[in-house]
């Protein structure tokens, strides 16, 4: 008889784009029902072949909300029985253990996907810590994304409790036959991107791809680009993120400048991936940037900022470039050094970022350590030995 396994995410997307099709393969091995909240992309879930079921989480701070929420949670798991609860990003790791303890589940894991304490001061930062710490105590099994992560939950004394990162990190992996330079129909959709805004073949193009959040660093790149020279470009992809939103100077240049191609959310982000020399992610904080590592599948080298998860994958000068938080300056700097680099060479860097995406986190063999990480819970709530413990 199969295990009841019971995946939870805050808002659908993060199901219906990073973990898509990991429940349907967890299916093979354990009876596997979602839960999420309401969202327009809750009917990209019915191809998984499992449950899916909904509770509203909502983001940010909300205690009257969040208590529903919980509420509403323990009623569903009352109903399911799930014997593992697995739970990613914050306030559904919040709400998720906080019910699977009070229903007594054997067996609660939460994934940090990133931390938001660490960029925050005083009284915000001492309530995400406690909040975390909460999480960490209803907890049975603790699993940092990155060893950035790891090392900050540690700093902070968040849990005392062991932790573990799967593999050399990340959630989901990368589908490295659908995230590649040479997959098909995908030179003509890169083509027509690059007719739609007359984008030469001359001209120097950078990516972003990334919620329009001040935390992701948008500020400090558009102040960058605009002392790049004129044969270059930039891509814009990616929704308005109103939690965190980016200033008006920012949108103003975002939405007139003549060089920047601001194209929304996009279900694909290949064609704008493709069309690029490079990716930019100057964010000020990340758990594991899925987004770097589909640039890198594509053969794409990356500027990003040196916090956690940027630099567990790129390698300076192998694959990318390292460069300090909030300094525009600097991002300057190493944009127009990108710009400058002979063609060969960012095409060996493309090709090594490629090469390391497909050894360490190939979407396949992330599936394989995630079966290898749940058969080795047991309803005992054992630390599982089998994933590299921090040493």
């Amino acid at each position: 008889m199969k295990s009841r396994l019971l995946i939870a995410t805050t808002v659908p997307e993060t199901m219906a784009v990073i973990l898509r099709d990991q429940p349907r393969f967890l299916s093979q091995h354990f009876e596997v029902a979602l839960v999420t909240s309401p969202g327009c992309e809750l009917n990209r879930l019915a191809h998984e072949g499992v449950s899916v079921h909904v509770v509203p989480m909502r983001r940010g701070i909300s205690p009257l909300q969040d208590f529903v929420s919980v509420c509403r949670m323990v009623l569903l798991m009352f109903e399911l029985r799930p014997e593992i609860v697995h739970s990613y990003t914050p306030k559904a790791g919040l709400v998720c253990m906080l019910a699977a303890w009070l229903c007594r589940v054997p067996i609660r894991v939460h994934t940090f996907t990133g931390l938001i304490w660490p960029t925050r001061q005083g009284w915000k930062q001492r309530m995400l810590k406690t909040v975390d710490s909460l999480l960490c105590a209803c907890a049975t099994h603790i699993v940092p994304e990155g060893r950035g992560v790891l090392q900050d939950l540690q700093a902070g004394q968040i849990t005392s409790k062991p932790l573990y990162v799967i593999g050399h990190g990340n959630v989901a992996g990368v589908d490295v036959e659908y995230f590649s330079p040479h997959a098909s129909g995908l030179e003509y959709a890169c083509a027509q991107l690059r007719l739609l805004y007359k984008i030469e073949k001359t001209d120097f193009v950078y990516a972003f791809v990334g919620r329009l959040n001040r935390d992701k660093g948008v500020n400090e790149l558009l102040a960058a680009f605009e002392n790049l020279p004129n044969h270059s470009r930039l891509i814009v992809v990616g929704g308005l993120d109103d939690t965190a939103p980016v200033s008006n100077q920012a949108m103003s240049t975002l939405t007139s400048h003549p060089r920047i191609h601001w194209v929304g959310f996009q279900h694909d982000i290949r064609p704008a991936l493709l069309a690029a020399d490079v990716l930019v992610l100057p964010s000020y904080r990340e758990g594991f940037p899925n987004v770097v590592l589909q640039a890198g599948a594509m053969e794409r080298p990356v500027v990003a900022t040196d916090i956690s998860g940027c630099n567990e994958i790129i390698a300076p000068g192998l694959n990318g470039w390292l460069v300090p938080v909030k300094n525009t300056q600097a991002l300057t700097l190493t944009m127009r050094q990108a710009l400058n680099t002979p063609v060969t060479s960012l095409q060996a860097m493309g090709r090594s970022a490629r090469k390391r995406v497909v050894e360490r986190f190939e979407r396949g063999e992330h599936w394989r350590r995630m079966l290898a990480f749940y058969s080795s819970l047991d309803i005992r709530t054992r630390p599982f030995q089998t994933m590299h413990k921090d040493e």
